[in-house]
């Protein structure tokens, strides 16, 4: 533990003008680059010692991570969503009645932090595992008064304002845990809006308008977006908006 915490001081150490010098032509750095800069002064470093000195980097907010063993400078946020007290509620039934059950939920307002037109209404989407779809759908019903399993949707989205709609959430979705709430990462929401039928209005030109705001202000993991992209059979279309919008 001692020389774990010692090693951990020496990457402090390590200044971010060396790194900017190290890896300035670099838009992407990976696992390998770190190591081969660090054994120019240590040849003996253990790789686990590598390893813990670029997860303190990420955890400084020096580096951010873009990909499975890919770095860059960090130039963005991390993505921190706004749970409302509705939200917050929905977690607490699900987490009550349904607690080996999977889910994941996010709210459409979320893009008008994206968006140059904003939008005046606002969907809970709340994922739920296939299984349990239908014994999630009848228990919220019972709690609030619009609720809506996806496949009954019709009309344009603005109409069901304030409403709840149910989804079969995708296995391996990436979510995350907030605040006792199980939330959508930014990489799902964006694939959603990219590729979810219901979610059409979102698309053609405005979703690289989303995209690329998206990626100016915040870190996006490609390989988590792309992987879950490749889950719901998108993964094609996906790279295509990135490379349009030059997000490396």
């Amino acid at each position: 533990m001692q020389g774990e915490n010692n090693s951990i001081i020496m990457s402090k150490n390590t200044s971010k003008t060396e790194l900017n010098k190290a890896f300035k032509s670099k838009k992407i750095i990976e696992l390998k680059d770190f190591e081969a800069f660090y054994r120019e002064k240590e040849p003996a470093i253990p790789k686990a010692t590598i390893n813990w000195r670029v997860h303190d980097l990420v955890q400084r907010n020096v580096f951010e991570r873009v990909g499975r063993g890919q770095y860059r400078f960090t130039k963005t946020m991390r993505f921190s969503p706004v749970i409302s007290t509705k939200m917050n509620g929905i977690c607490r039934l699900l987490n009550k009645q349904f607690p080996f059950v999977d889910y994941c939920q996010w709210q459409l307002s979320t893009v008008n932090e994206f968006l140059q037109h904003l939008i005046n209404f606002n969907i809970l989407f709340v994922d739920v595992e296939r299984d349990a779809l239908d014994a999630a759908y009848y228990a919220l019903k019972e709690q609030y008064v619009k609720v809506m399993l996806v496949g009954n949707l019709y009309d344009d989205l603005s109409e069901f304002n304030n409403y709840i709609i149910v989804r079969p959430l995708i296995s391996d979705s990436p979510c995350q845990q907030y605040e006792k709430c199980n939330l959508a990462t930014l990489e799902k929401i964006l694939v959603d809006l990219a590729t979810d039928k219901e979610l059409i209005a979102f698309q053609s030109n405005e979703i690289y308008t989303i995209m690329s705001t998206a990626a100016e202000k915040y870190t996006i993991n490609q390989s988590k977006m792309l992987r879950y992209a490749g889950r719901k059979n998108k993964r094609e279309e996906i790279e295509t908006v990135l490379k349009s919008i030059n997000y490396d």
